[in-house]
């Protein structure tokens, strides 16, 4: 109820404070800018293919004021081929920040988050933000330039970024960005007035390929509409706290023992779950992470800050070696290529371990993991580089101690080429993606029908009916004979 409380209060004084501000100027206190287009998921190594041109449609909607630092950012866009994602996030600084959930679902509040960098790098998605930001920070200025151009560094950013402001809004942006299996890029935006009536074209391009094409339209909100931006509906919920330290992400690596040897890594970053088992000859990994980087955010910025390229999947190796003293990574198998799961690859192949890949994807990945862009890590200072071996159909990896097998899934709705991980002995499937339950429930959830079903299918047909089936984004474990009814289920069968 005390979050309640202070969110009328938020609502009340933003009412007052645009009324007032609307009766002292004409200018408005609170707009909302929204770009519509799409975004190549190809391009981003998330899509079917690790290529560039496939393209989805993208949302991002921007409600905010150069008078208040708080922001609501709102979506719809697709993070997968298999997956349309639609999300609102109010951002309160200093440390509060709320997912606004749909329907009876309660919202998630996050309390004593530091996130006043971060709603600012949303902020900034709005050229007349970006460019307000900019004139009122002088500080931050590193150079001006004779044709307009000024030289930022933006707080806790690793790179110098370009703006060039026009009529008080940012026409251009440049800056340097370091991301997984690409290295250090150049990225810039672009925003082109089509007239006051018809809003701009924005344009991301990285490298010179255009990631993010877009129209924009913006909007003055009513002293009515924000107070429902901020303020919750009488008949939601109580939001569901959750510590601050939890946002947006963190590493908070845990073991749990499924079986003698066999383990899964629980929250190597928050989400991400990972398979470890115990061989003769060392430990055998599924997937290599690495953190993710939101390009929508000026300038684009890791969950996992500080952690680099590598990072992510470095720590993970030394946890590894605390919890396992004397033993070695001995292979990690890459389920696919999507840069969050292939893209910490390099720190395995620096710590000796063999790269396992599916036979689809493994020579992007042999390029990508050694591209002459990628920032010093451990395999940079080793002189070495990342060898991929293809594995198509059934591989063995270890021997009879405890035999692990990569293990073809073959083509399907998230991504082209796939491998899971199979443990023979204790009939035990590690997938990623492809299957991500939320409970136990006699049918899948309907946003993700077509991978479910898919996989669903898959393993009523290959594996036996005694597996339990262990994935990388959730802690429920289910087993072959769920599969079997969502097989026979409404969802599946339509």
């Amino acid at each position: 109820m005390f979050q309640r409380v202070i969110f009328v209060v938020f609502s009340l004084v933003f009412a007052v404070s645009l009324l007032g501000a609307q009766n002292a100027k004409e200018d408005p206190v609170w707009e909302e800018f929204c770009l519509k287009g799409e975004f190549d998921l190809g391009w981003r190594y998330q899509g079917l293919k690790p290529e560039a041109g496939e393209f989805y449609p993208a949302e991002w909607c921007v409600i905010s004021s150069k008078d208040s630092p708080n922001v609501r950012y709102s979506g719809k866009a697709y993070s997968n081929p298999d997956s349309e994602s639609h999300f609102t996030v109010l951002y309160l600084p200093p440390n509060t920040v709320q997912i606004v959930n749909e329907g009876p679902q309660p919202d998630l509040l996050f309390e004593g988050a530091i996130i006043g960098a971060e709603s600012q790098m949303i902020k900034r998605l709005d050229p007349r933000r970006l460019a307000e930001d900019v004139q009122a920070n002088p500080g931050w200025v590193v150079s001006r330039s004779g044709n307009g151009m000024i030289d930022v560094r933006f707080p806790g950013s690793l790179f110098v970024s370009t703006v060039s402001i026009v009529d008080s809004r940012a026409s251009s942006f440049y800056t340097d960005v370091d991301l997984p299996l690409r290295g250090r890029v150049r990225a810039v935006w672009e925003w082109k007035s089509e007239g006051e009536d018809h809003g701009e074209k924005a344009v991301l391009t990285v490298d010179g390929t255009v990631i993010f094409r877009a129209s924009s339209t913006r909007r003055v909100l009513s002293a009515e509409e924000v107070t429902k931006v901020f303020e919750p509906a009488e008949d939601e919920p109580e939001p569901i706290s959750i510590p601050g330290k939890a946002w947006p992400s963190r590493i908070a690596m845990r073991v749990d023992t499924v079986e003698t040897g066999v383990h899964i890594i629980r929250n190597v970053r928050t989400g991400f779950h990972h398979l470890v088992v115990e061989t003769a000859k060392g430990l055998v990994v599924a997937d290599a992470p690495a953190g993710w980087v939101e390009m929508n955010q000026l300038p684009a910025s890791d969950l996992v800050p500080g952690m680099g390229i590598s990072g992510l999947s470095e720590a993970f190796i030394d946890f590894l070696g605390g919890h396992f003293p004397g033993t070695s990574v001995r292979s990690v198998v890459l389920t696919h290529a999507h840069d969050d799961h292939a893209g910490g690859a390099r720190a395995f192949a620096a710590s000796g371990a063999e790269i396992y890949a599916p036979k689809g994807s493994s020579n992007f990945l042999q390029i990508s993991l050694n591209r002459k862009e990628m920032p010093v890590d451990r395999l940079s200072m080793a002189g070495r580089k990342a060898t991929i071996t293809p594995v198509d159909g059934r591989f063995t990896i270890s021997d009879q101690y405890r035999p692990v097998e990569a293990l073809t899934l073959g083509p399907n709705p998230h991504v082209n080429a796939m491998l899971g991980v199979f443990l023979p002995k204790q009939k035990i499937l590690f997938v990623s993606d492809i299957h991500v339950p939320g409970s136990d429930s006699p049918s899948p959830p309907e946003d993700r029908s077509k991978s479910e079903c898919w996989f669903a299918n898959w393993a009523v047909k290959n594996l036996p009916q005694e597996t339990r089936i262990f994935n990388s984004h959730s802690q429920v474990v289910t087993t072959v004979e769920l599969m079997d009814k969502w097989t026979a289920s409404a969802v599946c069968r339509r």
